[in-house]
């Protein structure tokens, strides 16, 4: 099944903390990436679940969280990075994965992500 959305971007994604160059465990999933760092800072100020960017997949795409919000602070060996557009490009920590709608789509993973500090803008 393919994103039901015209996708402006793609990423690949690594797990367990294996980085670029490695093989990325899921390449090339299309998706469409939207700027939230504003309204990402705003919401749970005092705890950990900041984002700066939302990502939306297919609700087929093999991308996961660490399930701990109580935790969420980066830990490499824990939970997905997500390169954008692929493992040359910007690195973000998945800080949380949900299945939703958005506008008109039913069925899709909506994915917080958190820039990872140094990483460059691709």
């Amino acid at each position: 099944m393919s994103l039901p959305a015209t996708a402006n971007n793609t990423c690949d994604i690594y797990r367990g903390g294996r980085l670029p160059p490695l093989t990325p465990d899921v390449a090339g999933v299309p998706c469409v990436l939207i700027p939230q760092f504003e309204a990402g800072q705003e919401r749970e100020r005092s705890g950990a679940l900041h984002c700066s960017h939302l990502m939306i997949v297919d609700l087929n795409a093999d991308v996961r969280d660490r399930g701990v919000p109580a935790s969420m602070n980066y830990d490499p060996g824990n939970g997905d990075s997500v390169y954008i557009p692929d493992r040359n490009g910007t690195r973000f920590f998945v800080v949380w994965v949900e299945r939703t709608s958005w506008g008109s789509l039913a069925d899709v993973k909506r994915v917080y992500l958190q820039r990872i500090w140094g990483s460059a803008v691709a």
